[in-house]
């Protein structure tokens, strides 16, 4: 009798789990996503905070409605945009900047490092989590949105690229948040430099250029001429209050005139140096994304008239464009030239005016059509992004190589 023997079932061994990796995955992120919109409704005070937020940004928005002319304008439609803006990188940072480190401080944070999930997958996820309340600022406020664009003279398109850009702008202030709840142990430590970070770019920015303009700024001369009136006779004094006051210099004799001189320094910023300052600021980098007006043909382009962002912009201009010759030549005066033109016979008095105001008139629609350049602001808001994200990524990966002092991982 032949026995037939039966070998056991081999046993196959899966390899040991290093940890959770690093790319985010479509199910798992909408899962943590699930998870913490779940985890993170306001509370009574929150919600009452946010009423109260809409319940600004709705009723100045109103308010500038009702006190606006008939005629198009702009500004309540920039308004608007603007203050989405803050609300949303105020709401965003803020309860991304505890999302990572209140977790740890409870101990639900430890669990979900131990599943499947990969440490993409909480990062995105807590990222998308917060992002989409202040992506709730931006569609409660979608009725105003659309009766000030009726009145604002934008194209549809024109509006669409400026929203992308504002919640564009809200996702990296979110990412930054989540970064340094990363880093941070304490929950008001990460708040805090969140919120720093985000006044930095607003409005350290703007600070910083303005205390830099003396260090790029160049001395000029300018040298006037003026009528020195101790020096002239009683009757000459009296010939030229007279041309003065009516107007004809014909009575004056130009050459027997006592001219003096005075020459003065001062200095012209060469802004064209430090404007990047400017352009890395997130509120000058939706303006450079808005369209541009013309104020000069703003009406034949059925445009409004330029608002909040097109004098921004111009300004903005202005600081990229630096000084011309032209602006220090214009601030020079001399009296005693002009009373020579006029005593002559050639009043090119309304000449030189109508001259002037070409020339103001050219510049200002030079600045308000300059090219936009919002590239190097939406450049470092990608760095800031993918840097932060980079961060919180790496920081959310088991095992722990080293623990902050007062962490709690369990």
């Amino acid at each position: 009798m032949t026995t037939t023997e039966t070998s056991p079932n081999p046993t196959v061994t899966a390899p040991a789990r290093k940890g959770n990796p690093w790319l985010p995955t479509l199910h798992g992120t909408f899962l943590v996503t699930r998870i913490e919109l779940l985890r993170r409704r306001p509370s009574t005070k929150g919600w009452i905070f946010y009423g109260i937020l809409l319940a600004a940004i709705l009723g100045l928005g109103i308010l500038v409605s009702v006190l606006s002319t008939a005629e198009k304008t702009s500004t309540p439609l920039e308004l608007v945009l603007v203050l989405v803006l803050g609300a949303g990188m105020l709401i965003g940072p803020s309860l991304s900047a505890t999302s990572i480190n209140g977790d740890s401080g409870e101990g639900v944070l430890a669990p979900l490092q131990m599943t499947h999930l990969t440490a993409g997958d909480l990062a995105v996820g807590k990222l998308l989590s917060s992002w989409f309340v202040a992506f709730a600022v931006l569609v409660t406020t979608t009725p105003f949105l659309v009766y000030a664009y009726a009145r604002s003279g934008w194209h549809l398109g024109e509006l669409l690229l400026v929203l992308v850009v504002i919640l564009f702008l809200v996702l990296t202030a979110t990412a930054v948040g989540l970064a340094w709840s990363a880093i941070a142990a304490r929950a008001v430590a990460s708040v805090s430099l969140a919120h720093l970070t985000t006044g930095v770019l607003v409005i350290g920015t703007l600070v910083l250029f303005a205390f830099t303009a003396p260090l790029v700024s160049d001395t000029m001369t300018e040298t006037d001429r003026y009528v020195a009136w101790d020096e002239l006779s009683d009757e000459q004094s009296t010939a030229l209050e007279d041309a003065y006051n009516t107007g004809d210099f014909s009575a004056v004799d130009p050459d027997a005139l006592v001219c003096d001189e005075e020459t003065y320094e001062y200095g012209i910023a060469h802004t064209e140096r430090t404007a990047w300052m400017v352009l890395i600021n997130p509120l000058v980098v939706i303006e450079e994304v808005s369209p541009l007006v013309n104020p000069l043909t703003f009406e034949e382009d059925g445009r409004a008239a330029p608002g909040i962002f097109a004098n921004v912009h111009q300004m903005v201009s202005s600081a990229r464009i630096g000084p011309t010759e032209a602006d220090a030549q214009m601030m020079e005066y001399d009296e005693c030239a002009d009373i020579a033109t006029m005593a002559s016979g050639d009043d090119e008095s309304a000449d030189g005016g109508n001259a002037y105001q070409d020339t103001w008139e050219q510049q200002q629609e030079e600045q308000a059509m300059y090219p936009r350049t919002p590239w190097l602001g939406l450049g470092l808001q990608v760095l800031l992004l993918v840097g932060a994200m980079a961060i919180v990524t790496h920081r959310l990966r088991v095992p722990y190589r080293t623990l902050r002092t007062g962490t709690r991982v369990a």
